[in-house]
């Protein structure tokens, strides 16, 4: 690898840093963190748990299945990958539509702030990847920021879905 790759690779710790640091700063600010989880939101997430759980161990059987089969897919991490991520994704789903992905006391203004800019900056850099020739078959860490910021999108939309379902009930 040349001088610049590692230049590059540098000044991109760099930049994680600096909004790491922005972002904590921000959510002492906020107070985010602060404040526990009540016992309903407890008890929705231990079930988002068992369903997030279950979710990988079908998505996991359906993957050897189709290895056995010699189905063409995924590389083998990438594929472990996308259903741990499946598996996350029912996780927020569950929890976001049982009140139990933010704590009762705090505010999730700062959090939908972090997972939009952190998701979409993931798919455009997985998008930037796959346009310039990372396919799905070969290169693992190319791909991964698709798929994370994927879910952040879908985390997102999760989010925006429960709180219009939320303000339409509060109409009624």
């Amino acid at each position: 690898m040349n001088t610049a790759w590692w230049i590059g690779f540098a000044v991109g710790i760099m930049i994680v840093a600096v909004v790491c640091a922005v972002v904590a700063r921000m959510a002492r600010r906020k107070g985010v963190g602060k404040g526990e989880y009540d016992e309903r939101q407890q008890i929705a997430r231990g079930r988002a748990f068992t369903w997030a759980y279950a979710t990988l161990l079908v998505y996991l059987a359906l993957w050897m299945v189709l290895r056995s089969l010699e189905v063409p897919f995924f590389m083998e991490s990438l594929s472990v990958a996308v259903g741990a991520l499946l598996s996350i994704a029912v996780f927020v789903g569950y929890s976001v539509f049982h009140d139990a992905y933010f704590k009762a006391s705090e505010s999730p203004r700062a959090w939908i702030v972090i997972i939009c800019a952190i998701g979409l900056l993931n798919t455009g850099i997985g998008l930037h990847h796959l346009l310039t020739g990372a396919t799905l078959r070969e290169r693992l860490y190319e791909n991964m920021n698709l798929f994370v910021g994927l879910l952040l999108v879908a985390t997102l939309a999760f989010i925006v879905i429960k709180r219009a379902m939320d303000r339409h009930s509060a109409e009624d």
